[in-house]
């Protein structure tokens, strides 16, 4: 990372990196987030579709900097808006240098899994599935 990019001068040895919560609407994603900042950061509700940009938690520490972004959840898209979402979901995965793929242990694989898969083929970063 340079100071051209970032504005800011980074220690030596400073290690960063952005990690990309992805999944179906309502997975989990916003909770992991705030489980992860150890605040809430993103609004959590029982209603699918509530996060519909990138929510933003940044943990710093001495010698390295995690940029965890959360999602919009990844489905077929229905509408214009449901379009808009998927696309920033989508757009968050080219960023990531690493990407978690939440799941719902307890629900069958459905065809948005199968859309999730196609749309982590895509892109070079490897997805674990937690």
């Amino acid at each position: 990372m340079s100071e051209e990019i970032t504005g800011y001068d980074v220690p030596e040895g400073h290690k960063s990196g952005i990690v990309a919560l992805v999944g179906r609407p309502n997975v989990g994603k916003s909770t992991l987030l705030n489980a992860f900042m150890q605040q809430k950061i993103a609004i959590v509700t029982p209603r699918p579709q509530t996060t519909r940009v990138r929510q933003l938690g940044i943990i710093t520490e001495p010698h390295y900097q995690m940029v965890f972004m959360d999602t919009p959840g990844l489905m077929k898209p229905r509408h214009k808006l449901d379009e808009y979402m998927v696309a920033t979901a989508v757009e968050t995965l080219q960023d990531a240098d690493v990407i978690l793929w939440l799941v719902d242990g307890n629900e069958p694989v459905g065809s948005s899994d199968q859309i999730i898969a196609e749309r982590l083929r895509a892109v070079e970063t490897e997805a674990t599935i937690i």
